[in-house]
């Protein structure tokens, strides 16, 4: 599954650039700072400030930066929020971007909604391609995750052919296959 740290590099570099491309003041690149230098309740601050600009880019920067440094102290419910938030504002729509989301979602035990998510990500990275497509290891992570979804909510039979699927394409993964098995007894 992806790492923490290499998602949130993406995320940062992601929020920082389209903060420089936008004009967006220091408000973003300061909080971007404090972010990656895990000073949340800094970078919270900066982005609240970016998040109430009446532009709506530097609002948007700021609300994905804001659920950034939610996620990262484990606040799922705020991260969440901030993140529609920065959706609702026209942050650009990215597989990452839907994969947080789902975790969140997943955090907070939404599974419906975590589904949602996972499944609209996946939808964009198939749309995706060559270089401008996401990176492999975080597909497999919103496929999987699309079958813990499926299987919290009941849904076994999808999960089942989620995981299916999934061990399709990832054959040596023995978390899945775990999985599968479990899901043979359902």
């Amino acid at each position: 599954m992806m790492r923490k740290r290499k998602l949130k590099m993406v995320l940062l570099t992601a929020i920082c650039a389209a903060g420089i491309l936008a004009g967006c003041g220091s408000a973003v690149k300061d909080g971007t700072d404090a972010l990656e230098a895990g000073e949340y309740e800094q970078a919270v601050t900066l982005f609240q400030e970016a998040a109430s600009s009446d532009d709506r880019d530097k609002a948007a920067q700021g609300y994905r930066g804001l659920g950034m440094a939610y996620y990262e102290t484990e606040d799922f419910e705020a991260a969440l929020s901030a993140f529609q938030s920065a959706l609702d504002k026209g942050t650009e729509q990215t597989p990452q971007l839907y994969n947080l989301m789902g975790v969140c979602a997943m955090q907070t035990e939404n599974y419906a909604d975590a589904l949602s998510y996972i499944q609209s990500g996946l939808a964009l990275a198939d749309a995706q391609d060559g270089d401008d497509g996401p990176d492999a290891s975080l597909v497999q992570e919103m496929k999987y995750n699309e079958i813990i979804c499926c299987e919290r909510q009941g849904d076994w039979d999808t999960a089942k052919e989620k995981v299916a699927e999934y061990l399709t394409d990832y054959p040596d993964d023995e978390t899945a296959q775990k999985e599968a098995d479990f899901l043979e007894t359902r």
